[in-house]
């Protein structure tokens, strides 16, 4: 095995027989000396063929051979490997197969990091205490001395140089591997001469050559990229990172930065730059050595990722996290002139998102971004925050007239309707407008004030823009105030519920009473649904007190039973959220098994919007309702954006005319055709029509000449405490 090992090494060294007779023949190495040293090996003593022991402590007194040698065990093992080594120098045979065994050896010591300098020392040694053996075996004769003593010259000679070849051979191997690495290498290698101009290349591999997509053999004469000028095309710092690598040449240090470069074809590439000094023995840099990395794709990915945290995947637009940035950099930079933030909410866009859909609403948002950024500048900023949310940032404004006149060209544009899906959709929006720095001087407080205005536009009647004013503050604080107080309502028995009369179209006979909350205020006394009912249903807290109110009017209900009073039915609103609780019709069956209450007198009422959202869910649950015995109605009909598909499978009984539509008749066109046609719809579907909010005469007749039977409004009589209803309206039945 190790002769085969060592034939390897010979074929890799290209010792063939021819090679071994040149040497020989260089050396005057002939059969005479190989019988010489046969006659002096049979004559030794076997202890004659190594070196004394003082040899080998010398040896572990050398620093870098004591590591070598850590134990006696191992000392032992070298001993032993030298005396048959050199025992084998006098044997006569130097053929190939000993060639082979002592390149073996010479590549052994070359991979363990034995110098040859310690490898000629013990040569030195072994001749040195050969001189004595021999001169001993030549009986003293010089004549046989002399001779005997060259030829082993000659072998030893004969064997230094094969064992130094196999170290110079060990650093071509190492230096032809670490050239065919970097030839393989993915990351492309190069090396510029730094005494010349430009530090032209004198090296690439072939992975230099691809990353900038070059020719074999075109780039080496050219000058270093390192020594490229940025043409401003990179990431954004002027000079697509250069300037690093520059400062790292200066200092005649290592450097990296990321560059962007144009390939040959044209193309544009990222790549990573590590650039290091390669010194000469005086310390003077000579080259620089650099390895390039295409990065393409993880910038790209990183722009992507970017990308998507700081901008609306919907929409595109920038989102909160970027216009938080854009907001206080427009305000670090600000020199003259004013900024302005317009925070824009879209009227009644959950109406619309509820009646056909997340991808109409979807499809809306994007329409109304589109609509956003066209009417901007191109330095403007447009955001989504979320929902149906917007921000416009203005900058270097003249004036607060300049901000009215975008904000008011801004409700314009998306006062129009909008067509999505083959819909027509109408569309408006509320701004408010803060501006810096008279309303805020930091992003967070310009947000904030932006927002409370934009409320108080919604509050003025939709559609249009209003600026920030110091009492919005206060008004926000009444709200929060309001809400707070509320909550302690609901605890503390505050509410009552009014029954405000339901009446025969024609008669005026009474025909039910639909109950209406009221908050009686400690302090304040009434306070008007309009004030609070807005805040409940913001907040929640209309679950639990529609809850108390439908629980109110069920024990009215068997109240008046009890009492033998005019049967009548009592009509319950039912908010949208409210409609939406999992556990609503377990939680009506319950209410009425405690307070005993006839489901046939009870009516719910239920919104047009709050029936369309999750259309399937409803008609389950009112048909779950119905199956109880309790009435069900419509309210508000027409103000929402019904299916007439599921209309008809709504299991109600009756439809309620918004007081909006009612308020106009018989003198505006419009509200007139569209009462027509909701009383034409009720006739065909079979379904009770009741009209809100009927105040004169004149509503009274136009709507009775419809076939509406049934009223409502203060013409019949206002909402009353249930005692004051009940004086002014019941009486108890005759037996």
């Amino acid at each position: 095995m190790k002769v085969a090992a060592g034939g390897e090494i010979a074929r890799e060294m290209r010792i063939d027989a021819a090679e071994i007779a040149e040497r020989k023949r260089f050396l005057e190495l002939g059969a005479d000396d190989a019988a010489r040293l046969a006659t002096v090996h049979a004559g030794l003593g076997d202890g004659m063929h190594g070196f004394a022991g003082d040899f080998y402590e010398r040896l572990r007194g050398y620093p870098p051979l004591a590591a070598l040698l850590r134990d006696d065990a191992t000392l032992a093992r070298l001993q032993g490997a030298h005396e048959r080594y050199f025992r084998e120098l006098t044997a006569g045979e130097y053929d190939a197969g000993y060639v082979a065994r002592r390149l073996e050896v010479g590549v052994t010591h070359a991979r363990i990091g034995l110098e040859p300098k310690w490898y000629v020392g013990a040569f030195r040694q072994y001749l040195s205490g050969m001189l004595d053996a021999v001169w001993a075996h030549s009986g003293g004769r010089r004549e046989s001395f002399v001779p005997a003593f060259d030829a082993l010259l000659k072998v030893a000679m004969f064997d230094l140089g094969l064992t130094l070849d196999t170290y110079i051979h060990a650093d071509k191997r190492r230096i032809a591997l670490r050239d065919r690495a970097i030839e393989s290498s993915v990351n492309g290698i190069f090396i510029a001469d730094a005494g010349q101009p430009d530090y032209p290349l004198i090296y690439v591999n072939p992975a230099f050559e691809r990353v900038l997509g070059a020719g074999t053999g075109c780039v080496v004469g050219q000058p270093c990229i390192c020594r490229h000028e940025g043409d401003g095309q990179g990431d954004g710092q002027g000079d697509d990172g250069y300037s690093e690598i520059r400062h790292a040449i200066a200092r005649g240090s290592e450097g990296n930065t990321v560059l962007r470069l144009r390939r040959a074809d044209g193309e544009r590439r990222w790549v990573e730059l590590f650039l290091a000094p390669v010194r000469s023995e005086s310390g003077a840099v000579t080259h620089f050595v650099g390895v390039l990395n295409d990065v393409t794709y993880r910038k790209d990915a990183e722009e992507r990722l970017n990308h998507l945290a700081n901008h609306d995947p919907l929409t595109g637009l920038p989102n909160r996290n970027l216009l938080h940035d854009r907001l206080a950099h427009a305000i670090a930079r600000r020199r003259e002139g004013m900024a302005a933030v317009l925070f824009l909410d879209l009227d009644r866009f959950k109406l619309i998102n509820d009646s056909y859909g997340h991808d109409v609403g979807d499809e809306l948002l994007k329409a109304v971004a589109a609509r956003l950024s066209a009417c901007l500048r191109a330095e403007d900023t447009v955001a989504r925050l979320g929902g149906d949310e917007f921000v416009v940032l203005l900058e270097d404004l003249p004036g607060i007239d300049a901000a009215a006149s975008i904000a008011g060209k801004i409700a314009a544009r998306l006062a129009e309707p909008l067509s999505v899906g083959g819909r027509e959709l109408p569309l408006a929006a509320s701004i408010g407008i803060a501006l810096y720095p008279r309303d805020g001087r930091v992003p967070q407080d310009l947000l904030k004030n932006a927002d409370t205005a934009m409320y108080r536009a919604k509050e003025a009647g939709r559609g249009g823009f209003c600026f920030f004013a110091g009492e919005m503050n206060m008004h926000a604080l009444r709200r929060l105030t309001l809400e707070n107080e509320l909550r302690r309502a609901l605890d503390g028995g505050e509410l009552e519920v009014f029954y405000q009369p339901q009446v025969a179209m024609a008669s005026g006979r009474l025909l039910g009473a639909e109950a209406l909350v009221r908050w009686r205020h400690p302090l304040k006394g009434l306070v008007a649904p309009a004030d609070f009912i807005p805040v409940a249903e913001e907040t929640g807290l209309i679950v639990a007190l529609g809850e108390q109110v439908l629980r109110a009017a069920c024990r009215q209900i068997a109240d008046w039973q009890r009492r033998g009073l005019t049967p009548l039915t009592v009509a319950v609103n039912l908010s949208p959220r409210q409609f939406r609780q999992a556990d609503l019709v377990a939680t009506i069956a319950g209410i009425l098994a405690e307070t005993g209450a006839d489901p046939a007198r009870l009516e719910l009422e239920i919104t047009e919007s709050a029936a369309m959202q999750n259309a399937d869910e409803a008609v389950a649950a009112l048909r779950r309702l119905r199956a109880m015995g309790v009435g069900l109605a419509i309210d508000d009909f027409g103000t929402g954006y019904s299916s007439l598909s599921y209309l008809k499978r709504f299991p109600i009984d009756k439809l309620k005319i918004d007081r909006s539509f009612v308020q106009g008749v018989p003198d505006d066109g419009d509200d007139t055709a569209i009462v027509q046609a909701i009383a034409a719809m009720a006739g065909s579907l079979k379904l009770k029509l009741l009209a809100e909010g009927v105040e004169s005469e004149a509503q009274r007749a136009f709507l009775e000449s419809l076939g509406c039977a049934e009223a409502q409004g203060w013409l019949f009589g206002r909402a009353l405490p249930a005692a004051d209803f009940e004086r002014a309206f019941l009486s108890p039945r005759v037996s």
